[in-house]
């Protein structure tokens, strides 16, 4: 006989006598079942515990990955705002990246040492499993009983508790930095464009307020007002010199231009928003010795429309932008946004011959607040859409009126594009200033980013093109001249 409570062989009658509460039988018996249970219990931890175990290793590793890709994320995100510091604020964004870093490192040791924790009861019971099954086939019952009391006695590790699995060690929180006050010191990385190439001819402070537009009529001479100013001034690159040639008024009844051009014949066309007119200026002419005055009559009438911009296409046409709500409304990016906002096509006697509005859809709207515009050499109608105070977009349709992309500024810093100016060149590339960035994007006809043409310390604001003369207006009254050329080779 044998009894298991007290791991000794006896006799029947001592069985009977002294072991009467305690679990005895025949020795045979009690060996069979003890390997039958060790083999149980052998069979549960290899199927039970051990992949619960491999789900808390595996567990571990997806916290592990987690915590990279915060790490990673606040570490974009921090190297993003300090693009747009001053050079001495480097020390603390060094040492923001340390207290990153370290805290990334103090999760990675924790994880790291939960891991082995429990890879070590994995490989103890693994091995222990090989040796208890070995040992059992052929050990006294004795030393079964002592094995499964090992194998009962090997410790368990505790679980993954919720502080273990709590992702919220890693944090960044970005300082009030204005990226349209300060200038990034870290600079960005973008393309080089050698087919295009400018060379600055002349820079000339002429007013204090923003250059609302700027109209060439030679490679040397441009018209040009400054915002809130009723005069039209003409610029001489040449000698430096301006002259004042046009009164419209000193009012916002008046006959003062929103966009102004002059076209081939000398003819002047612009757009007069508060009264809903496009107007046509015929220059003085000399009749019997005597010059006329200037003649000014209504082309278009577009009401209840307000007309904001127009440029002249190849054809002799003209191209207007317009919307519904006055752009004088200190609300028209919120609760006073255009309902209706086009880009109409207007002959030379002024009849409207197309009116673009919606995509293909005919529900969603193309434009928001379309502003200046430009013809390139596909016949595309190029548009700048200001979506907000200091923010725009770039929208091109077909000239059948189906949109063929938007652009929305180069690099990390789209949100601040700012769009302002346009013109198109002959080889069929679009230019685009950026008030914002105090650049001049490059693109090519189908949209794509060449290079930053111009960089200046100028916010700058109108932008027009005549030969090889690219002319720039900035918002505090500077005015740029750059020789503008192609290489068609």
């Amino acid at each position: 006989m044998f009894c298991v409570d007290c791991e000794e062989s006896i006799c029947l009658i001592c069985g009977q006598q002294n072991h009467t509460s305690h679990d005895w039988g025949r020795r045979n018996t009690i060996q069979e079942r003890v390997k039958s249970e060790l083999a149980e219990l052998c069979h549960h931890v290899r199927h039970k515990r051990v992949p619960l175990l491999q789900a808390e290793v595996e567990k571990v590793k997806t916290l592990k990955n987690d915590y990279e890709k915060i790490y990673l994320e606040k570490m974009d995100r921090i190297t993003s705002h300090t693009e747009t510091v001053v050079k001495s604020l480097q020390k603390i964004s060094d040492d923001l990246i340390r207290q990153c870093k370290l805290l990334k490192f103090q999760n990675e040791d924790k994880l790291d040492q939960k891991q082995k924790e429990i890879e070590t009861f994995v490989l103890q019971f693994e091995l222990n499993l090989k040796s208890v099954e070995e040992e059992s086939k052929s050990v006294s019952l004795s030393k079964l009983l002592q094995i499964k009391k090992q194998v009962q006695s090997i410790p368990y590790p505790e679980k993954l508790n919720k502080k273990d699995t709590t992702l919220h060690l890693i944090d960044f929180r970005a300082g009030d930095v204005k990226e349209n006050v300060l200038q990034s010191v870290l600079g960005e990385v973008y393309q080089t464009y050698n087919k295009v190439t400018v060379a600055k001819i002349f820079e000339a402070k002429k007013g204090t307020k923003m250059i609302k537009y700027i109209s060439p009529i030679s490679e040397t001479h441009a018209w040009y007002r400054e915002f809130r100013s009723s005069e039209n001034v003409l610029i001489d690159i040449n000698k430096g010199s301006t002259e004042s040639a046009c009164m419209f008024g000193e009012t916002r009844s008046d006959h003062i231009p929103d966009d102004f051009i002059t076209i081939k014949s000398g003819v002047s066309i612009y757009t007069w928003h508060a009264g809903h007119c496009v107007m046509k200026v015929t220059p003085p002419k000399i009749k019997e010795s005597e010059v006329t005055a200037n003649k000014v009559v209504k082309l278009a009438d577009l009401s209840p429309l307000f007309p904001i911009g127009i440029c002249a296409t190849r054809d002799g046409r003209f191209l207007v932008s317009a919307i519904d709500t006055t752009a004088f409304s200190e609300d028209i990016y919120t609760s006073s946004q255009p309902k209706k906002s086009v880009v109409l096509v207007l002959s030379e006697s002024g009849k409207t011959k197309k009116v673009f509005q919606n995509a293909d859809d005919d529900k969603t709207p193309l434009f928001l607040y379309p502003t200046r515009m430009a013809e390139n050499t596909n016949s595309d109608i190029c548009v700048i859409d200001r979506t907000g105070m200091n923010n725009g977009k770039l929208v091109v349709i077909s000239s059948t009126g189906k949109l063929k992309f938007h652009y929305q500024g180069n690099g990390p810093n789209q949100a601040d594009f700012d769009p302002r100016g346009i013109c198109c060149d002959s080889s069929g590339h679009i230019l685009i200033s950026d008030c914002n960035n105090r650049s001049v994007h490059l693109l090519n006809k189908e949209g794509s980013f060449l290079t930053y043409l111009i960089k200046t310390d100028e916010e700058l604001w109108s932008m027009s093109l005549y030969m090889n003369t690219l002319w720039i207006g900035g918002k505090n009254g500077i005015i740029y001249a750059y020789r503008y050329q192609v290489d068609t080779t």
